[in-house]
């Protein structure tokens, strides 16, 4: 089957090879067929756009374009997620340049920049100082700041790859005055400890610092649903951005702790979470008063599930 559709590479227009591609893709249990293969001639042939892609049917490739789809055709294949193998993937108004293992930000994700954003607008603050708790490729952090130039980020991640990943993505995005990025860990006593920073960012003690915001999207799937994802998750992301423990609040528990140390009063914590959570982060506000904490409002996905959750840190 790979040697007749390489075959017929060479005579095939654009629109031919989509065909192709997509039937291949579906006869073998690829999700998002025909997606999948317009991402892939549109890096292919040097453009975001899969529109550019659909105006372009009548077209062909050239021999190396046909070599280099086919390799990444066969990544495809494999289950590899579209986005490692074209290496970036855009996340509301910006692009972010990604590789495995680093979690794969997600469209619902975007969800949560805008409400943080909403509550900014409505802030008077001439500026606002946001941590994110679990970066993975900045996604979150560097949206916040593309749209708000009165934000102050400091985001961090116990993976010193996604830190990497991070600063590269700060660094395209020329947004190196706005956010900080360290290589630390929130850890299950509800401290941060920071094992290194970078570009002279000097020493930051986490644990005492004040913040207006705290913005995380952290693992939160339970331990026994892990098995339960498709390949393209299993195979290629850390599932250390994913395993939430037994109940999916191993990471959630300790960052509602810290949070409430390190708010400033009226100030206000994002989260993403499992369904599940938001009925318990509600009882665990209202059982430990002492944080002062007040859980806010919980705000649906696009598929209705209960997934964010607001958090406010009381006078």
């Amino acid at each position: 089957m790979r040697r007749a559709i390489a075959s017929n590479a060479r005579e095939s227009t654009i629109g031919d090879i989509i065909d192709q591609w997509s039937h291949r893709f579906e006869t073998e249990g690829i999700p998002e067929p025909v997606e999948s293969i317009e991402h892939i001639v549109a890096h292919v042939i040097g453009t975001k756009k899969t529109l550019d892609v659909l105006n372009m049917k009548n077209d062909r490739l050239s021999a190396n374009q046909i070599k280099k789809l086919e390799l990444l055709c066969e990544c495809r294949l494999s289950r590899m997620p579209v986005q490692y193998i074209i290496g970036e993937w855009d996340f509301r108004d910006i692009t972010v340049k990604l590789a495995p293992p680093i979690f794969i930000p997600r469209p619902e994700t975007e969800i949560l920049v805008d409400f943080v954003l909403k509550r900014l607008n409505l802030s008077q603050a001439e500026s606002s100082e946001i941590l994110e708790i679990g970066c993975g490729s900045g996604a979150i952090s560097l949206a916040l700041a593309h749209a708000c130039k009165k934000i102050k980020c400091t985001t961090i991640d116990a993976n010193q790859h996604a830190c990497d990943l991070t600063i590269a993505n700060r660094n395209t995005l020329n947004l190196t005055d706005q956010i900080v990025v360290l290589h630390a860990t929130l850890k299950s006593d509800a401290t941060i400890e920071v094992t290194s920073t970078f570009n002279g960012a000097g020493n930051v003690d986490l644990n005492s610092k004040q913040f207006d915001f705290v913005v995380s999207n952290p693992p939160y799937v339970p331990t026994k649903k892990i098995f339960e994802l498709e390949p393209e998750i299993k195979i290629y992301e850390d599932l250390k951005a994913l395993d939430g423990g037994d109940d999916g609040l191993k990471i959630i528990k300790p960052l509602l702790r810290y949070a409430a140390k390190v708010l400033k009063p009226g100030g206000r914590l994002f989260l993403e979470v499992d369904p599940t959570h938001p009925k318990y982060i509600k009882f665990f506000t209202n059982k430990y008063s002492d944080l002062k904490l007040h859980h806010e409002h919980t705000y649906k996905d696009f598929c209705n599930n209960d997934r964010f959750v607001e958090v406010l840190k009381i006078n």
